[in-house]
């Protein structure tokens, strides 16, 4: 079966998906059962909206962490006897530029974890207003 190659987004990509939720202007009512319920139902799709951007972010985070990790480091290399210092200073050279490439998805991940923490204290919060 061929393998249908993902296109891995870009952190901005995923910052405007995670924006496009709105979550800021979501309206937290719990003046009655009702009203509390539906907060929670919003919140839940809301949650879940997060939980499949945050598993993105993170296929693509490895997927950009395989594409470093299957580098060549040998196929420009000529003397042998200089090839162990060059491959260490490539193999430096690359996992830099990996943790670049990864920093901004790591923000990305940041912004979700600290939604979905509010959301558990949302959520909590009316589920002591329920009992």
């Amino acid at each position: 079966m061929p393998e249908i190659e993902k296109k891995i987004l870009k952190p901005k990509d995923y910052e405007r998906m995670v924006s496009d939720l709105d979550i800021e202007s979501f309206e937290l009512k719990t003046s009655s059962i009702l009203e509390a319920r539906m907060t929670l139902i919003g919140i839940e799709r809301i949650e879940e909206a997060l939980l499949e951007i945050r598993r993105q972010v993170s296929a693509d985070m490895r997927s950009v962490k395989l594409k470093y990790l299957n580098y060549d480091y040998n196929k420009s290399s000529l003397l042998g006897h200089l090839k162990r210092t060059k491959v260490s200073t490539k193999r430096k050279s690359m996992d830099k530029k990996c943790s670049r490439e990864l920093e901004p998805y790591e923000q990305v991940l940041y912004i979700i974890d600290d939604y979905l923490e509010q959301i558990k204290d949302v959520k909590d919060y009316i589920d002591k207003i329920k009992a």
